[in-house]
């Protein structure tokens, strides 16, 4: 009887020494990702922080066009590996990023088809992420995805700040609501004629569990697939994957072997933390250049602020079909090119953008659409590209070049090597592409023919990227695919729009003063933001046909912190010079903000509140600090014990002034020096509406 039990004992061992690991927790152990196989052989998820369930029992697994992947799935093996390394950024908001997580890799066999689907799961500090990976096998090699079944079941209705979903533009106002009623259409806004989509939001999609924790759900290295969005399925608290389609339905065209995107789940104690998260570029693959010292970060300056307040135009002659009036000239000439240039050398920027410079603009359809209007290379009559860029390199200052694609890629892509050449030739650094309108537009039939989210797009941006690095050329992308750490990968890749930005105050109703700190726990969470920041004059031209006010609704203050909390490696200081020239005390910290980092602390953060961080001037022992509120004023108490311990710091304060507020009375700002040390605190006095800038200078070694 003994010898029974001993052996079924042993058996019992043996066998558990065979059934594969399912669970694994991050290295301090707070995080932890557990999946189980229930009796149909369907794979769930879950997800905990500090034993808290955040992620309920979820669904994962595939709908493909010949075959369901739902179902039917046995665990084969599993595998357990660890990494603790750091790497060094070519720029950003650090110089280190410390990469440690611990993996598990499950293998899964579909009884039946035989056909194999691993699944990935990394778990850090900061967050949890995990992506399926087919390997190359004789069951499964080409196949198209038409859903994917990846769900996110919350633990509880908790607050969330998201943005309606549609397949084309994330220029989206925010709303925050509970779990349960995102894409709510009749309790919130929906530009139906926009295609925003009832009970689907964008991603990141960020959530206040409570007061301690905060996390936020996006997806990292999206190359080769479809963007994801998140479908309210109306079932509680469950949300589910939604994959940007194709126009004739497929939503994933593959091969095995191949990998999705990795579904990222963020995880910190308040809002500051998701900022200083490297999760997103941590699963992004390392850099593919050899050579990086070509790619530079800089402040730049341009001629479009002026078009988009009508004070110029795009078009030489007519826009839109309606001929120019004297009173909005063609903005991109030869002089007021070399005006910019002159101003630009003045005051030490690299770069100015010119947008309307070349011939096309006249023929664009309404809601920017055109199909072959351009060529990207034939100046318009007034303006001389050879003369400008030489008048440019004579003075120090380069031409930033404008490619507005007008998402025509059948036309554009074939011509990216000899534009990008041209581009080199003319001793240009940084392109910036714009994809407005619908993607390759159907004149005849007044439809587009593709999706700015989908495979077909997301293939292009990235090609677009690759080519222009084969000229050592730098990219900023408006009307992009949303980042998703890809800068790790492609480092040109400089910054990208995907956000109601501030154009937007120029000619509706504007973003309000909470939108700017709801977008850094937000949409950058995913990359940097060409927010274009630095308007001076918030009173802005009035249209004939807005029942509205025109304007910028912050503080002159706020857009100048609006350089530290809104982060990009490439900011547009975007009003006109004459309003800069008239004001060169305040200027000043314009001229003087650096543009890439050591390193970024948060100091204190409330999502959709306010945001205070501050950041070391990569080479230097200097800082600087941003800080914005929403609507209301505030005073928030910091600490300075980021500074360098045992060093005198003079800080050059650039404050709200007296009476300062956004609605009545945005123009004050207060520039005060001291003295401070690592000790010292300050109060931060913001404004309604309002912010604040410190220039922290070492004084002496």
């Amino acid at each position: 009887m003994k010898l029974i039990t001993f052996l079924l004992f042993l058996s019992v061992g043996l066998l558990n020494c065979t059934v594969p690991k399912t669970e694994i927790s991050s290295p301090d152990e707070k995080n932890k990702i557990n999946f189980e196989l229930n009796e149909k052989g369907q794979l769930f998820y879950e997800v905990f922080h500090e034993n808290n369930e955040i992620i309920k029992r979820s669904a994962l697994g595939f709908e493909l066009k010949t075959k369901s992947l739902k179902e039917g799935f046995e665990f084969i093996s599993s595998e357990i590996n660890s990494e603790n390394t750091s790497w060094k950024t070519v720029w950003g908001e650090r110089e280190t990023v410390v990469n440690h997580y611990n993996q598990l890799t499950l293998q899964l066999k579909q009884k039946g088809s035989g056909i194999l689907v691993n699944v990935q799961a990394r778990v850090f500090n900061d967050g949890v992420a995990f992506r399926y990976a087919f390997p190359e096998q004789s069951e499964l090699k080409d196949f198209i995805i038409m859903d994917e079944l990846t769900e996110f079941n919350l633990a509880g209705d908790y607050k969330a700040w998201w943005n309606f979903a549609d397949y084309d533009n994330y220029e989206k106002v925010y709303y925050n609501s509970p779990i349960s009623q995102i894409g709510d259409s009749i309790k919130f806004a929906r530009r139906i004629g926009k295609e925003e989509r009832a009970n689907m939001c964008n991603t990141p999609l960020t959530i206040e569990v409570n007061d301690n924790l905060v996390i936020s759900i996006h997806e990292a290295d999206l190359t080769d697939y479809a963007g994801m969005d998140l479908l309210n399925t109306l079932e509680g608290t469950k949300l589910k994957a939604h994959l940007t389609p194709w126009l004739n339905g497929d939503l994933v065209r593959a091969t095995a072997p191949m990998n999705t995107p990795w579904r990222t789940i963020q995880i910190g104690k308040n809002a500051g933390d998701l900022v200083e998260s490297g999760l997103i570029m941590n699963l992004n693959p390392p850099c593919e250049f050899e050579n990086t010292d070509w790619i530079e970060t800089y402040t730049y300056i341009g001629i479009w602020w002026e078009m988009h307040t009508a004070r110029t135009a795009w078009a030489e002659k007519k826009q839109f079909g309606i001929a120019l009036s004297p009173d909005r000239p063609h903005g991109a000439t030869t002089e007021n090119a070399k005006y910019h240039i002159d101003f630009a050398a003045k005051n030490g920027i690299k770069d100015v953008l010119i947008e309307g410079w070349d011939k096309g603009w006249d023929n664009m359809e309404p809601d920017w659409k055109g199909y072959g209007i351009f060529d990207w290379s034939t100046s318009t009559d007034d303006f001389d590209i050879e003369e400008v860029c030489r008048y440019g390199a004579e003075k120090g200052v380069r031409m930033m070049m404008y490619h507005e694609t007008i998402s025509d890629i059948d036309h554009y892509e074939p011509r990216m090597d000899t534009l990008y050449q041209m581009c080199k030739d003319l001793g240009i650094k940084t392109v910036k592409v714009g994809y407005t309108g619908g993607v390759n537009w159907d004149t005849k039939n007044q439809k587009y023919r593709e999706h700015h989210h989908g495979q077909y797009m997301v293939r292009h941006y990235k090609k677009m990227v690759q080519t222009a690095a084969k000229y050592q050329l730098q990219i900023i992308n408006h009307e992009p695919i949303k980042y998703t750490g890809e800068q790790r990968t492609y480092p040109n890749l400089m910054s990208r729009e995907g956000a109601r930005g501030q154009e937007y105050n120029a000619w509706s109703e504007g973003n309000s003063p909470e939108h700017g700190v709801v977008l850094p726990f937000a949409r950058n969470l995913g990359g940097p933001n060409d927010y274009t920041v630095g308007i001076f004059e918030p009173m802005l031209p009035q249209r004939d046909w807005a029942n509205f006010e025109i304007r910028v609704r912050g503080t002159v203050c706020q857009q100048l912190a609006f350089f530290l909390t809104m982060y990009s490696p490439v900011p547009m200081a975007a009003d006109l010079p004459k309003f800069y020239e008239a004001r060169p005390e305040v200027f000043q910290f314009v001229k003087d903000v650096a543009t890439n980092w050591s390193e970024s602390k948060v100091l204190n953060a409330k999502i959709g509140d306010y945001f205070t961080i501050a950041r070391q001037e990569r080479g230097t022992d200097n800082w600087f600090l941003g800080s914005i509120t929403d609507e209301n004023a505030r005073i928030l108490s910091i600490d300075l014990d980021f500074l360098a311990k045992g060093k005198q710091y003079e800080a050059i304060i650039y404050a709200d002034g007296k009476d300062a507020d956004w609605k009545t009375n945005p123009y004050p700002v207060e520039i005060i020096k001291k003295k401070v040390t690592s000790k010292d605190k300050l109060d931060i006095v913001l404004a309604a509406g309002g912010g604040q800038a410190i220039q922290f200078k070492k004084i002496g070694k």
